[in-house]
């Protein structure tokens, strides 16, 4: 799995800086031949599960895979390669599906727990309505500095209203191993503020059992303001604004962060591979909240079914209000 990583970052990189050499042919070439067999390895999960072959036609299955930088002013430089993917199953009707990588927080690509990276097998029943949804997983997970076993129960719910502003909730429910019980709760108020602004405000509220590396074996409560614009070229740039709060429970609620950022990704000519910059002003309580300057950038690829790159996914929180406009 490290030989793999190790060398599909190796070719993300190279195709960054590739461009007007002739090495480019060969950039696409690999990565066409990692597409194949990112589907190929998923359509043989898929027969695992079913006595049939494999549905090759509605094999849907994509791997993100990327490589992040990160300069901050107390903690100096840092690389971090990761991977997210869900693994599609058609021959059990898309309702089983295996997950790598949290896909809690997608959107935010500097989530404190950035680092607990975690390999799923995720079951979806019938939803009775398509804005009621519950989640089934178990699988293998980081939790205070060691993988273990765990099994997690989610449900969301998006409400129907005549206001302007859409709320979403969700609550999730895990039981580690080691780390016992955890709960995760999310709430956030969609708004379409105008033809090319869209705001969310999110609040979540975390609370862990058994895990010194998280809030003193307590609460955690982190409140996220976006503010996302639609630039000229929308299909192929993005932007956003932020700030987020993280309070801690030691034992009683702290201030333990504040971050003021800015994230811009844009496409590459390969319609496969984008970056994005990320800078940011944060205020660490560990250094008695000193304003901190912080950059981020991040280059990500995309393999196995349609290997093109929607430049607003895992980056607008839901679909995206100008998706369906003309370029």
């Amino acid at each position: 799995m490290r030989f793999c990583t190790i060398f599909t970052l190796s070719c993300l990189s190279a195709a960054a800086f590739a461009e007007g050499t002739n090495d480019v042919d060969r950039i696409d070439q690999t990565h066409a031949e990692w597409s194949e067999w990112v589907t190929d390895t998923a359509n043989q999960i898929d027969s695992f599960f079913s006595n049939e072959h494999a549905d090759e036609a509605a094999q849907k299955t994509r791997l993100r895979v990327f490589v992040r930088f990160r300069y901050d002013g107390n903690e100096g430089a840092k690389v971090s390669p990761g991977i997210r993917a869900k693994i599609s199953l058609p021959s059990v009707e898309n309702r089983l599906h295996l997950m790598l990588g949290n896909e809690e927080d997608a959107t935010r690509i500097n989530d404190i727990d950035n680092k607990q990276q975690n390999i799923s097998l995720q079951f979806k029943p019938r939803a009775d309505k398509p804005w009621q949804q519950l989640h089934y997983d178990i699988g293998i997970r980081r939790r205070d500095g060691k993988y273990q076993p765990y099994g997690r129960i989610r449900h969301s719910k998006t409400f129907q209203t005549k206001s302007p502003w859409v709320p979403q909730v969700s609550n999730s429910f895990y039981y580690f191993t080691k780390s016992k019980f955890e709960y995760r709760g999310e709430a956030s108020f969609d708004r379409i503020l105008s033809p090319h602004l869209f705001f969310r405000p999110t609040s979540v509220l975390r609370w862990y059992q058994n895990n010194s590396g998280q809030c003193d074996d307590g609460w955690c409560f982190d409140q996220y303001f976006s503010l996302y614009e639609k630039l000229r070229r929308s299909r192929s740039e993005a932007i956003a604004y932020d700030a987020e709060i993280y309070l801690r429970d030691k034992p009683q609620f702290v201030l333990h962060d504040v971050v003021f950022k800015t994230r811009y990704r844009r496409m590459t000519s390969k319609k496969w591979l984008f970056w994005e910059l990320e800078p940011a002003i944060h205020f660490p309580d560990e250094y008695d909240h000193e304003p901190t300057f912080r950059l981020t950038f991040r280059i990500e690829g995309i393999f196995g079914h349609n290997d093109r790159v929607d430049i607003n996914q895992n980056f607008l929180p839901v679909e995206s209000p100008w998706e369906n406009e003309n370029p």
